[in-house]
């Protein structure tokens, strides 16, 4: 009878002239469908007594409760509700009932058993109860909020929730739609940590589209960047479940730019991790350092345009830093195919195309790619990549030689519409320092400390940098030959060693 009564959660029929009729067919003489007659046997301890219907009785209606004073009435319903602890089919009788009581089905329980709830459920002993926690966010002014911060504490997503009160509560209509209340909550919370993170991205995983879709979006407009920059976990769920550009397009256009923003600045936060790691752990002279450091800083004022990252090590490299990239970073080693050591980063962006980035040898070139999906898919499906595999893909090649900065900022803007961030308005530059020069956050290599100035270069989206004197361009122009040399004699290896 009990496991029944437990199994089928049921809404309770509460007609009262039912309840009268089933105990008329009764043969037990003692029933006694009376308040007073229920607080008889429960102050005398006749619990055993108490038939079931009496029970229903006054469980399910006011009016019994009417032969009785405001205070008897606080009094004997806390003793049911203390009760309830003892009697198991009492208690998910009581606790049902009133779960149906909070989502406006208000004639399912007596009032004053709802009114002494508030006050029995304070107690300490019942703090640890999930189900009775629930009941009371239920009864509170904003009960969704309520059922998200118990889900938060508990790090418990809807479903592990559900689970938790399996056979208890009742599937009530306010246990789905609370979830929309999720990411809201989740904006207030401080500090935010990698636990409430994975709890939130648990939660969008189980989420509906529609839900989700309009969750994401929330987070996407109202969480912070410095959120997204702390925690990469939040911005790479983001990147595997919104990478599909037709579900981009159920965000809002805010949500979607943001989007881009944080994609593009933890796939920069990839590469800036990448020149440090190669910078302090691989033997580097003065100007390679000076090199790899103005790259840097020059992709910097582009991240919000990356859409992926690809970082390819030679082998070398791959030994000594890759266990310190993260697991979910796309990393490859570079065959060998007898060219100079380099390590190389593979920029997605998007409609614009692709840019590969090398960082040293002779070359050192930067190329760009228009979008294509030949390219794309030996660029990001290729198991096998080398160094003349990827002068033998063609694209365009910039150099990296004296006043590259200037010269690539044009190259990008003029020819592949390929512009800034948005509000950017200088560019940093690094120089080896010299001894007349004041020293700016130096790099300790060994026992050798390496210093280097800043220089801030005027920038705006419509006309870039400005241009350098005219000397200075012709220096430039005497350094770019002999690149120019050098790059074609790589490019024709490269293309040679692919016939």
């Amino acid at each position: 009878m009990l496991n029944k009564i437990l199994n089928k959660i049921i809404e309770p029929d509460h007609k009262p002239h039912n309840l009268i009729a089933l105990a008329n067919k009764q043969k037990v003489g003692n029933i006694n469908l009376c308040i007073l007659g229920l607080r008889e046997k429960i102050n005398g301890n006749r619990i055993n007594e108490i038939t079931f219907l009496e029970w229903i009785w006054c469980i399910d209606n006011d009016q019994p409760w009417q032969k009785i004073s405001e205070l008897e009435q606080i009094e004997l319903s806390e003793k049911i509700w203390n009760l309830s602890l003892k009697i198991e089919w009492l208690h998910f009788t009581l606790i049902r009932r009133l779960a149906w009581f909070y989502t406006d089905k208000k004639d399912v329980i007596a009032s004053s058993l709802v009114n002494s709830f508030q006050i029995w459920s304070s107690s300490s002993f019942l703090k640890e109860n999930l189900a009775i926690n629930i009941l009371v966010a239920l009864g509170k002014n904003d009960p969704k909020q309520e059922l998200v911060k118990i889900s938060c504490n508990q790090n418990l997503t809807r479903n592990e929730l559900l689970r938790k009160i399996n056979n208890v509560l009742p599937n009530i209509p306010i246990l789905q739609d609370y979830v929309i209340e999720i990411s809201p909550y989740f904006h207030k919370i401080h500090p935010v940590t990698l636990d409430k993170v994975n709890w939130l991205l648990r939660c969008f995983d189980e989420m509906d589209e529609k839900t989700q879709i309009t969750s994401v979006d929330y987070v996407l407009n109202h969480v912070s960047t410095a959120i997204a920059d702390t925690f990469p976990e939040l911005v790479n769920w983001l990147k595997k479940n919104y990478n599909n550009s037709q579900k981009q397009l159920e965000l809002s256009s805010s949500a979607r730019q943001k989007l881009r923003d944080w994609i593009g600045a933890i796939n920069y936060q990839d590469f800036h991790k990448l020149v440090n790691l190669i910078i302090n752990n691989i033997s580097l002279n003065k100007t390679e350092i000076k090199q790899l450091k103005n790259r840097q800083s020059f992709w910097a004022n582009y991240s919000n345009s990356f859409v992926r990252l690809k970082i390819l090590l030679p082998n070398q490299s791959y030994k000594i830093i890759n266990n310190d990239l993260r697991e979910d970073q796309d990393i490859q080693k570079l065959e060998f195919d007898g060219s100079e050591p380099t390590e190389v980063c593979i920029f997605d962006l998007g409609d614009k195309g692709f840019i590969v980035e090398f960082f040293r040898g002779k070359g050192s070139e930067i190329r760009f790619f228009a979008k294509n999906y030949h390219v794309e898919k030996l660029l990001f499906a290729e198991e096998s990549l080398s160094v003349k595999k990827l002068r033998a893909l063609g694209g365009e090649a910039h150099d990296h030689v004296y006043l590259w900065q200037w010269a690539c900022e044009k190259w990008l803007r003029e020819k592949y519409n390929i512009l800034a961030n948005k509000g950017t308005n200088s560019f940093t530059i690094f120089s080896i320092k010299t001894s007349n020069q004041e020293s700016n956050k130096p790099i300790l290599k060994g026992n050798q400390v390496i210093e280097f100035t800043e220089q801030k270069l005027s920038y705006t989206s419509q006309y870039g940098l400005l241009e350098p004197p005219f000397d200075k361009l012709k220096r430039r122009e005497r350094k770019k030959i002999k690149w120019l040399d050098e790059i074609r004699k790589l490019e024709l290896e490269a293309t040679q060693s692919q016939l």
